[in-house]
């Protein structure tokens, strides 16, 4: 065989050299994840894009990711944030746990038993196709502008997605079950244990997720219309004031908070139902 020459010897060492390299990035590309890697791309697209309209629009109506996440550390440092959660959260985790035990609870009765449906369901409907927003009025002559208000607000806001979600999961569970469990003379309260129950878990766990999102929206508002504190309250207060950056940075501290519900209930709901999951991926 003829020897290589200089050029073709170069070439060789070359794409040796090279293949290493190409191999290293596949490799941190599959451990990173096809799917993280567009979510980091996305990102930092985001980012330039608003630091590129910051440039443009006056900072009167606008501001830059630098100028927000300043706000950010002067709001943490003051403790003007934390307190506006901490008020946020109290009305929250109060409205949504009831919002949980009444809307699971109806969901499985009203889905599983026609005589309740049709004693309660055109009462919900009624009150669901209600704007939430046109109740104020009269959630303020009731309980005025505190707490309970705000609670009740935010019950409103989410137990329907709970209710309608359980409700609908429990009708479309598969027939077999039911028509098996009958065949061998299973009691009622023995199908609701080990059939109705285990089955309805999925959409227990999606009606939550559905109803912290919209619990979000709830107590946001209920910061705008009713005593201004929390976290709708320094909204508020910050939009009134032309505060731009501290405006951005408390949206942001919302995104970020539905953003953590929605994932800590999808990995709840990959640990007890991860046969849905996986039908949902």
């Amino acid at each position: 065989m003829a020897p290589l020459t200089e050029m073709g010897r170069g070439t060789m060492e070359r794409s040796l050299g090279e293949r290493p390299r190409a191999t290293g990035v596949r490799r941190l590309a599959a451990r990173i994840g096809r799917d993280n890697i567009i979510r980091i791309l996305t990102f930092v697209g985001l980012m330039l894009l608003w630091e590129g309209v910051s440039r443009v629009v006056r900072p009167i109506i606008f501001t830059s990711p630098a100028r927000a996440v300043d706000a950010f550390s002067k709001m943490v440092n003051d403790g003007s944030l934390l307190e506006a959660w901490q008020e946020t959260l109290f009305v929250l985790i109060t409205a949504l746990t009831i919002s949980a035990i009444l809307g699971v609870t109806m969901g499985i009765l009203l889905g599983r038993y026609r005589t309740a449906s049709d004693l309660f369901e055109p009462e919900l409907n009624a009150l669901f196709m209600t704007p939430r927003i046109a109740l104020l009025p009269i959630i303020t002559l009731w309980l005025g502008f505190g707490d309970g208000a705000k609670i009740l607000v935010v019950f409103l806001f989410s137990f329907f997605e709970i209710f309608f979600t359980v409700r609908n999961g429990v009708r479309t569970i598969d027939a077999e079950y039911v028509e098996v469990s009958r065949a061998y003379c299973v009691s009622e309260r023995t199908m609701l244990q080990k059939v109705v129950l285990p089955a309805s878990i999925p959409f227990v766990i999606t009606g939550l997720r559905l109803g912290l999102l919209h619990g979000m929206v709830g107590v946001v508002l209920a910061g705008f219309f009713l005593e201004n504190n929390g976290i709708g309250g320094l909204i508020f207060e910050a939009g009134t004031n032309f505060r731009v950056p501290a405006l951005f940075a408390a949206l942001l501290t919302v995104m970020l908070a539905g953003v953590a519900i929605n994932q800590t209930l999808r990995w709840l709901e990959r640990r007890v139902a991860p046969w849905r999951a996986a039908s949902a991926s």
